[in-house]
């Protein structure tokens, strides 16, 4: 297969060999992880989506969205859910594809997207879903659209600018981290005579309108909820500088993306040697350097590459936010455009050869990561990880089955504990079983609108870990026995324990969980 044919192609064959990746992707994250997530963000997901609300206590309201409305079509099960974590990421991939475009980087472009998949942040990272990595598919197509917005003419450039203006908002409603992103618009538009043309005109303007009005009702709730989740954005820094994470939040584009980098870099640079007919680690040092290099003032890829990186970096040395590495996910999307326009310029000869080395490596590629992935599951199951023998979907049901038969002919309204795992009963076991954060009469229950407690019966739900023969009680279970009995409730905890078996976990190990009924008849 030549470079050429990759380019001819490249609608039907891009959308194939994205697809046929994530679904790898998909299938070996399922198979080695055997768990949703070990801090439980994807069922926290799914408790904020039932039902859907424009806030929640902690995060903006849209990557809740769309876990509500992926499950309103697919299954509620474990690889349903990892099937979401990928089809965003192939989402994100065809916005960097168009935006290779918009750029005219012509056979480059769909490589722009095809290497990502060879990254940490789209491959492994992207398989749990939350607010970060729902940013993979929108930051791509915010850029496109800003680039479509001020090239296209007409309707087109307005329906561009409205489209621009929705992906910003949606972006905010994901993560308030994504107004850095957006700030790094500037910077092009200003510096590039084309996007200063376009601010003399009635577009950008359209963009900001539509983005203000998507933005309001989140705002809105948000004022009459306490600012709640601007509370918890503004805990995460507190004025201090943390030297250490800025240093690992700036080194992320190196090690997030170097399977990538590397891959690309060497095989254009041994291409690169034969047609020079030079020492090919010199040729290597100079294009893993020219990489990364801006092409004047105003390389409209460049700042759109480097300006999520660089003033997230300006806001942790600043003392703003506590730089959380999992930030750096989302950043990279405009990274390996870049390195190809750069490696395309500084070393012509060999970009129809190192593309067509790519293109025969690929599907190779994607059968050696399904066998590690196979490998990274057998050695889990062997050793006895503890994150991937947690019983999680085993327990939900048989919490949500001993209640009913101890409570013949009643309906389980809400579900409290600890959070978000609790959540578990309500995605495994009772679809839209109301998931409550903590206890059902703290601030963060009332701004989710849990509603009266009384009004239905509930359980907390305490998660305890490995069992043993005399369990000790866990923060929840004590603050769960101090809450009923300051409710004048009895105080009765039913121990439920729970193993996997079957030919994934050859070593079954016996959880333990507690469960406290919260009786709605018995109230005082």
């Amino acid at each position: 297969m030549s470079a050429a044919s990759v380019s001819d192609v490249s609608v039907r064959k891009l959308l194939a060999w994205l697809g046929g990746a994530a679904l790898a992707w998909a299938c070996i994250t399922w198979l080695a992880q055997a768990n949703l997530d070990g801090y439980h963000d994807m069922l926290e997901n799914y408790a904020w989506s039932q039902p859907l609300r424009w806030g929640t206590h902690k995060h903006p309201p849209f990557f809740a969205w769309t876990t509500g409305l992926w499950f309103v079509v697919f299954p509620q099960n474990d690889f349903s859910y990892r099937l979401l974590s990928y089809a965003n990421v192939v989402v994100g991939l065809i916005g960097v594809w168009r935006l290779g475009v918009r750029l005219r980087l012509g056979a480059l472009a769909p490589w722009g997207a095809l290497l990502l998949l060879w990254s940490f942040p789209y491959a492994n990272l992207a398989g749990k879903f939350n607010a970060n990595s729902q940013l993979l598919s929108l930051w791509p197509w915010a850029a496109t659209l800003l680039l479509a917005s001020w090239q296209e003419r007409g309707w087109r450039g307005v329906g561009a600018s409205v489209g621009l203006g929705l992906v910003a908002a949606a972006c905010m409603l994901s993560k308030y981290f994504s107004g850095v992103f957006l700030a790094g618009f500037l910077l092009p538009v200003l510096l590039h005579p084309q996007g200063r043309r376009w601010l003399a005109t009635a577009k950008p303007y359209v963009a900001l309108a539509v983005f203000g009005f998507a933005l309001w009702p989140h705002l809105a709730w948000v004022a009459s909820h306490d600012w709640a989740p601007l509370h918890y954005a503004m805990e995460q820094g507190g004025g201090a500088t943390s030297w250490r994470y800025i240093a690992r939040f700036a080194l992320a584009p190196l090690y997030y993306w170097l399977p990538a980098w590397l891959a690309l870099c060497l095989t254009w640079a041994i291409a690169q040697a034969r047609a020079e007919g030079a020492n090919a680690v010199r040729v290597a040092a100079r294009l893993l350097v020219r990489s990364w290099a801006p092409q004047g003032a105003s390389d409209v890829l460049f700042w759109l590459a480097f300006m999520p990186w660089a003033l997230t970096l300006a806001f942790g040395v600043a003392g703003v936010a506590e730089l959380s590495t999992p930030w750096a996910i989302p950043i990279g999307y405009a990274f390996a455009l870049l390195w190809l326009r750069n490696l395309r310029l500084a070393a012509p000869q060999a970009e129809r050869r190192t593309l067509a080395l790519l293109a025969r490596a690929w599907w190779p590629v994607v059968t050696v990561v399904l066998a590690l992935g196979i490998a990274t599951a057998t050695a889990r199951a062997l050793r006895g990880d503890a994150g991937y023998y947690r019983p999680t979907e085993d327990v939900a049901r048989a919490v949500v089955q001993d209640w009913q038969q101890r409570h013949p002919g009643r309906s389980l309204a809400w579900v409290g504990g600890d959070w978000a795992g609790n959540a578990m009963l309500a995605f495994y076991a009772q679809p839209h079983l109301l998931t409550v954060p903590g206890l059902p009469d703290d601030g963060p229950a009332r701004i989710l609108g849990a509603g009266a407690w009384q009004e239905g019966d509930g359980v907390l739900l305490c998660l305890q870990g490995l069992a043993t023969s005399a369990p000790a009680q866990t923060d929840c279970d004590r603050e769960a026995r101090a809450w009923l009995a300051a409710h004048g409730l009895p105080v009765l905890a039913h121990r439920m324990l729970a193993q996997r078996s079957g030919w994934r976990f050859p070593r079954p190990q016996v959880w333990s969980y507690t469960v406290y009924d919260v009786d709605a008849r018995r109230r005082p």
